[in-house]
């Protein structure tokens, strides 16, 4: 199946290809000379941004599209910062910007089972005959005190893995691939894709 992901983010394509094999064409909105390509997500959901992003990229090329949302969800903060993950600590936000506002909203508790939270991506695929089907990945786990680790994307310095007591910037690339959300989500994508080909 041909599958045009609305993204330019080419380690996410090699993620994908990797977890749902090669009999799958696999493109971005590069590919497409689409880079320029942009929606912007007004969605007050996961759900909702994913299917923004889906929906636009399949009005344009009436294809099979992928798109996917990603947010971090703090029990403390009543589930913040959720769709506003990215830009938690403002609009121009850095990763280190949101990670230190984290930690400081966070900093009069003190028990680790009071800093719960959890990692969420939802897929959305839209076929070409137009219907839409969501799958999601979760990864539990707890808000650290401090950074942890040398891997500074996102929230990994601070994200401690559930039943693992390390941070994800603590893990090697390999391991933190091999259970984190999107990997998850990305396997559920794959029964989908083959039971529609069966």
């Amino acid at each position: 199946m041909r599958l045009i992901l609305s993204s330019s983010n080419k380690d996410k394509i090699k993620e994908i290809k990797k977890i749902i094999g090669h009999n799958h064409e696999l493109l971005l909105k590069s590919d497409l000379d689409l880079e320029d390509f942009d929606v912007e997500e007004t969605g007050k959901t996961l759900r909702e941004n994913a299917y923004i992003k889906a929906k636009a990229l399949f009005d344009l090329t009436h294809e099979n599209v992928i798109a996917d949302d990603t947010g971090l969800f703090v029990e403390a903060l009543g589930g913040k910062p959720g769709v506003f993950t990215a830009r938690f600590a403002g609009e121009n936000a850095t990763y280190d910007d949101n990670n230190e506002k984290m930690l400081k909203e966070l900093s009069h508790l003190e028990n680790l089972n009071d800093r719960r939270a959890y990692f969420m991506t939802i897929i959305c695929l839209i076929t070409r005959d137009g219907k839409v089907h969501y799958v999601e990945g979760k990864l539990d786990g707890f808000i650290s005190p401090e950074k942890r680790g040398d891997n500074k994307f996102g929230y990994n310095p601070i994200f401690i893995v559930k039943d693992f007591n390390r941070t994800l910037a603590q893990m090697s690339d390999e391991e933190r691939t091999s259970i984190n959300h999107r990997r998850r989500a990305i396997e559920n994508l794959k029964f989908i894709l083959e039971e529609l080909e069966a």
